[in-house]
C-alpha cells in the first residue's frame, strides 16, 4: 500500500477551504441577481404586455415594461392617498375577504406586507432575548405586540414574541410576560439577519442609532 502524502492533504485542504469561499462569495450575489431578474422579468412580460396593445410593436423597446411596472407601482402609492382610489381598493379588499379560503391567504399576507411597509419606525418590534427564568437558556425574537385589547386572549403584561426559525421564513409566536425579555440594542435589519442566520454570521455588527 501506498502511503498518504502529507503535503497532498494539505494541499487538497487548501483547494477544498478555496472552493468553499468562493461558493460563500458567489451564492448570496447570484441569489440576489436571480432574484431582481425574475421580478424584472415579471414586469417586463406582464406590463410590457400592456404597452404592446397599445403601442406599436415597432416602437416598444425592450425594457418599457421594467420601467413601466416601475411607474404602475409608484403611481399606485400616489393614488392610494386620494379618498375615491382608496375606497375602490377598500371595496375590492372587501371582496377578496368574503371569498373561502382566499380571505385566510389574503389576510396573512396583507398583515405581514403592512407590518414591514408602515412608515411608523416604532412597528418594527425591538429585538429581544427571552429568558424562561428557570430555565438556562435564551431565545432570539422580536416584539410583534403589546397591545391585546382587541383581542379576546392576553393578559395584562404580556406581550406577542416572534420566534424565526434559522434559514427560513416560519417561525412560532409566544406570548409571554414582558419581564422575561431582555432588550436587545441592535437595529431590526441586523437582529434579523442574525436570527436567520443562526447567528453564524460573521459581518460586523453596526450600532443602534438613536433617534
Amino acid at each position: 500500500m501506498n502511503a498518504q502524502n502529507p503535503e497532498n492533504d494539505v494541499t487538497i485542504q487548501r483547494l477544498v477551504r478555496l472552493f468553499l469561499k468562493g461558493l460563500a462569495t458567489i451564492i448570496p450575489i447570484a441569489l440576489t441577481l436571480l432574484i431582481v431578474l425574475w421580478l424584472a422579468g415579471l414586469a417586463e412580460n406582464g406590463v410590457g404586455f400592456l404597452i404592446k396593445l397599445v403601442l406599436p410593436e415597432s416602437l416598444y423597446i425592450r425594457g418599457m415594461g421594467l420601467v413601466g411596472g416601475i411607474a404602475l407601482v409608484m403611481a399606485i402609492g400616489l393614488l392610494s392617498q386620494v379618498w375615491l382610489f382608496r375606497k375602490l381598493i377598500e371595496f375590492g379588499e372587501g371582496a377578496l375577504e368574503r371569498m373561502p379560503l382566499v380571505k385566510s391567504v389574503f389576510r396573512a399576507t396583507k398583515d405581514f406586507v403592512d407590518y414591514f411597509s408602515s412608515e411608523d419606525g416604532s412597528r418594527f418590534g425591538q429585538a429581544v432575548m427571552v429568558r424562561h427564568p428557570e430555565l438556562k437558556i435564551g431565545v432570539m425574537g422580536f416584539v410583534t405586540r403589546e397591545d391585546f385589547s382587541e383581542l379576546p386572549f392576553g393578559e395584562e403584561g404580556e406581550v406577542a414574541v416572534y420566534l424565526p426559525l434559522s434559514y427560513q421564513i416560519a417561525g412560532y409566536t409566544i406570548f409571554v410576560p414582558r419581564e422575561w425579555l431582555e432588550p436587545i440594542d441592535l437595529p431590526f435589519e441586523e437582529s434579523i439577519r442574525l436570527m436567520l442566520t443562526a447567528a453564524m454570521s460573521r459581518r460586523k455588527i453596526r450600532p443602534k442609532e438613536n433617534h
